[in-house]
């Protein structure tokens, strides 16, 4: 399988948010002497990568917000990732649209010294940084505020993941050799992975109406379902026929007529949508969950807002084509799913807050972040360098920019 260096640092990133955590009993210092791994070329790596990099302590506070610290090692964790998200973007919009390519050397490294839309790459990196890493503490500071913890049953669960990923990794040197590589302690380690649990706590709370956090779904809040048939060439996008118009108007009439002379009326039309819809996005039996938001043609979204649950429309005619629309009364999937959204909203308004009061160390200032990126880089080249000779050899090129896990979505972090 081919392995750049950017596949390399993708992994060593993806590797940490696909792990479970541990208990402190029986937790190992990753920088003690003792856990000193070889690489493939007989170098060697102890403890953390970013003490060999920075004349930081990674025990030290680079944020603090409300009392509760973030370490150096985590800062300069998503520094690195957020480094490498910015370049692997740009060369992403680079090569598919053209753009951005300014902000690039001929090799897909970033330009330190360029900007996006104004605001400095350096800016952008530190304050998307800043933000996950400050994430962490945040997130606790709700829990406590509503006497949220881990359950016994959390710590479990996480005990049993992070010896999976142990075994998985090929033993507790090589686990904590990827820890190192990574930047991080054992300690920030479990703390990002015990996060998922406590969100999902206060995800809990946000869905109980006797909670403080919680919040009631409202008209805006619709689980829709529709007949479409298309007007258009769906693979040429281009008009149908008049003829062929006027017989899908014919139809969308003949439907509707069925709809409204039915006794059943959410089976048949389930039982219609999945025989004459035209809408590849729809899943069977299945429908939308909108809100004015939702990026939707304003014609279905206003036909949609003025139904109530159990209701049909008339026939809703758009540029794509003419819709019927059932409205369906919100599933516990749906309100779930808006209870985390409400969450969501409201970590956004104390993460804004969070931002505006945290402290910060001093010390990140002296920080470079075009030089420490690239000497991780060129540490981590130097650690594992077979997999870029191997790319040498068979003539495949790539850089942090480029891997083979390319995202069509991507879009410049801001």
């Amino acid at each position: 399988m081919k392995k750049t260096i950017s596949g390399l640092l993708a992994l060593l990133l993806l590797l940490t948010l696909c792990v479970g955590c541990g208990s402190k009993d029986d937790q190992t210092d990753p920088e003690d002497e003792q856990n000193k791994q070889e690489t493939s070329n007989g170098e060697t790596l102890t403890g953390n990568i970013f003490t060999t990099l920075t004349d930081l302590d990674m025990s030290e506070t680079a944020l603090d917000v409300d009392g509760n610290a973030v370490p150096v090692d985590l800062y300069l964790y998503w520094l690195m990732n957020k480094s490498y998200e910015l370049e692997y973007q740009l060369n992403m919009y680079k090569m598919s649209y053209g753009m951005y390519g300014e902000t690039l050397d001929e090799d897909g490294r970033i330009k330190w010294d360029q900007s996006l839309e104004g605001t400095p790459l350096t800016d952008i990196v530190r304050q998307n940084a800043e933000a996950n890493a400050l994430s962490y503490a945040l997130l606790e500071n709700v829990a406590k505020a509503h006497n949220v913890e881990l359950t016994a049953e959390d710590q479990t669960a996480v005990d049993e993941a992070l010896a999976q990923q142990i075994e998985q990794s090929g033993g507790e040197d090589a686990f904590n050799q990827s820890l190192n590589e990574m930047g991080l302690s054992r300690d920030s380690h479990v703390r990002m992975m015990a996060s998922q649990y406590l969100f999902q706590h206060l995800a809990d709370l946000a869905g109980d109406p006797s909670s403080d956090i919680y919040e009631a779904p409202d008209d805006n809040d619709a689980y829709v379902d529709h007949i479409l048939l298309m007007t258009k060439d769906s693979s040429t996008n281009e008009p149908l026929s008049e003829e062929d118009i006027a017989a899908k108007k014919a139809q969308a009439e003949d439907l509707l007529a069925q709809l409204q002379a039915s006794d059943d009326l959410e089976t048949l039309f389930t039982e219609l949508a999945g025989t004459y819809g035209e809408d590849p996005g729809r899943e069977s039996g299945a429908g939308y969950l909108i809100d004015p938001n939702t990026n939707f043609v304003q014609e279905f979204k206003d036909a949609a807002f003025a139904l109530k649950p159990g209701e049909i429309s008339g026939i809703v005619e758009s540029d794509y084509g003419y819709h019927i629309l059932l409205r369906k009364e919100l599933t516990e999937e749906h309100l779930s799913t808006l209870a985390q959204n409400h969450l969501y909203e409201y970590l956004d308004t104390q993460m804004e807050a969070a931002m505006n009061s945290m402290v910060r160390s001093e010390k990140l200032d002296s920080l470079d972040v075009g030089a420490l990126y690239t000497a991780y880089i060129e540490k981590l080249q130097a650690l594992h360098p077979t997999e870029e000779q191997e790319d040498s050899a068979s003539g495949e090129e790539g850089s942090a920019g480029s891997t083979d896990t390319a995202s069509p979505d991507a879009q410049p972090a801001e």
